[in-house]
């Protein structure tokens, strides 16, 4: 029998959950970053006084833990020392984040002098220092040369903007004017969101409010419960990855322990000196997305999903690598690796073949920007443009798929490029050109290596030259041309000898 208070509980759970997607578009619609006003590179949701996940949204599935994670650090550092008006920020790969460019924003609720229900915003910023502009470095080997780490900071405290703060974080970006815009886009959107929040608490009480997250959780946790395979079994699986050289493996064992998923990723490959090592984070979200991946849409994003899953991650692992590790591609590599080790042992064990869907793959990253010096401020141009194939589907792989693909015109008129291609190539593959029409640029792309055996390739064409696969500040000019052939998708293999792959009985 349901419990008595199940409608009230959902329809006050529902108004939590307009307030975190409202969160999510206005600054959509506010944000003068291409990255979030088109790419939905963002997530919004929000969390309790003990930073516990309320209800998130997310662009892209490397949030998954991400926003939660960073917050608790923020409450963490700021434990005995928050009031109304603090605004914190952090952008910290070691502190509950995924890589660099990547920034938290929380705006501590308070009411009636107690911290309570309190929204937040997890964004990949444009410019934070760097080698490169964009955060891109495909030879990187510690974080430093791919960001600057902000540990958690007050960017207001009491309601007063942190002037040192915010000159210093603004220093060291090539965009501080469009940096400075989206901080203060963040902030805006956070506010409207507590607006939303307080309206509900004043309407219904902390008590009600409470009891409806409450029961939101247990029935989220029962849902995902449901989903995952029964008995006692473990699956073991691995993946081979590989990218400018470097390779490695990961290897998983996952086991159900009554109302928890333990995954434990003991043998996997040490961290590298290269920028493909997965974050904690990182790790935690390829896997459940592996997981959950045709659920995933269906099920609110909160701690009865998140608190299922146990991960068991070795320090100085490439799922788990060391301060000051480089982890800007990892979520393309070895994230990839992780995702397709789950999925093969999933689909290794009886009465599961081809249960669970594989949602790895190879896609390639493009960044352009002007030459250094030569603007006053250098903006990134991120080339999102097309997508292979999934496995046995039509779209791109999940893992990729939450971003939205470049506008061709909002391409030409905001970064001088025309999109002259961008079509289908047979039943698997797509085809996708574009053409520099003035000015000169340099840019930063990452192929991954794996991409030979799906079909995909990057290719330049500048001043009668070509240059193929993957390139770090690679001068072009105008008339150059970038020739993108997405097909099948195979990133993240199978490993050749899977140890247990087909699991065994416990």
């Amino acid at each position: 029998m349901p419990p008595v208070h199940s409608i009230e509980d959902q329809i006050i759970y529902g108004k939590i959950a307009a307030v975190s997607r409202h969160a999510g578009e206005q600054l959509q619609r506010i944000s003068r970053s291409p990255l979030i006003a088109e790419s939905r590179a963002f997530a919004a949701g929000i969390v309790t006084e003990a930073a516990g996940l309320v209800h998130q949204i997310q662009g892209e599935a490397e949030h998954l833990y991400a926003l939660r994670a960073s917050t608790r650090a923020m409450y963490d550092h700021f434990a005995y020392d928050l009031e109304e008006g603090d605004v914190l920020i952090s952008a910290d790969v070691y502190k509950g984040g995924t890589k660099g460019q990547m920034l938290t924003m929380v705006l501590p609720f308070f009411l009636e002098g107690e911290l309570t229900l309190s929204p937040v915003i997890r964004v990949q910023l444009t410019d934070l220092a760097g080698e490169y502009p964009g955060g891109y470095h495909p030879e990187a080997f510690e974080m430093w040369q791919e960001s600057m780490r902000i540990t958690p900071v007050k960017l207001y405290s009491g309601g007063k903007l942190q002037r040192d703060v915010q000159r210093f974080v603004l220093a060291n970006s090539r965009t501080p004017g469009l940096l400075a815009s989206d901080l203060d886009a963040l902030r805006a959107s956070l506010l409207q969101a507590q607006t939303g929040l307080r309206s509900i608490i004043q309407a219904y009480g902390l008590s009600k409010v409470a009891r409806a997250i409450g029961q939101m959780k247990a029935h989220t946790q029962e849902q995902v419960l449901n989903l995952l395979p029964e008995g006692r079994k473990e699956w073991c699986g691995a993946a081979d990855f590989s990218a400018s050289k470097v390779s490695g493996r990961v290897q998983v064992r996952m086991q159900r322990e009554g109302n928890l998923w333990k995954a434990d990723f003991t043998g996997s490959a040490s961290q590298v000196e290269a920028p493909f090592n997965c974050s904690e984070a990182t790790t935690s979200a390829c896997a459940v997305v592996a997981i959950l991946a045709e659920h995933l849409e269906s099920l609110p994003v909160n701690d009865g999903l998140l608190d299922v899953f146990d991960f068991k991650l070795p320090a100085g692992s490439i799922v788990n690598p060391a301060y000051p590790s480089a982890t800007a591609l990892g979520y393309h590599t070895a994230g990839q690796a992780v995702a397709a080790a789950v999925t093969h042992a999933l689909n290794g064990s009886d009465n599961n073949e081809g249960k669970f869907p594989a949602v790895h793959g190879a896609a390639p990253l493009t960044v352009l920007y002007s030459p250094i010096g030569s603007q006053k401020q250098t903006v990134p141009v991120f080339l999102e443009l097309g997508y292979t194939a999934s496995a046995g589907g039509w779209g791109p792989p999940v893992l990729h798929s939450g971003r939205s693909l470049a506008s061709a015109e909002e391409l030409e008129w905001r970064s001088g490029l025309r999109m002259t291609q961008r079509e289908l190539a047979g039943d698997e593959g797509m085809e996708v050109r574009v053409e520099l029409l003035d000015g000169s640029w340099e840019a930063c792309i990452f192929v991954p290596d794996q991409a030979d055996s799906s079909g995909l390739s990057v290719a330049v064409e500048s001043c009668g030259e070509v240059w193929k696969g993957t390139v770090t500040g690679l001068p072009i000019s105008a008339g150059a041309t970038i020739h993108y052939t997405f097909a099948r998708n195979g990133g993240g293999r199978p490993a050749e000898k899977e140890v247990g792959l087909h699991g065994k009985k416990g």
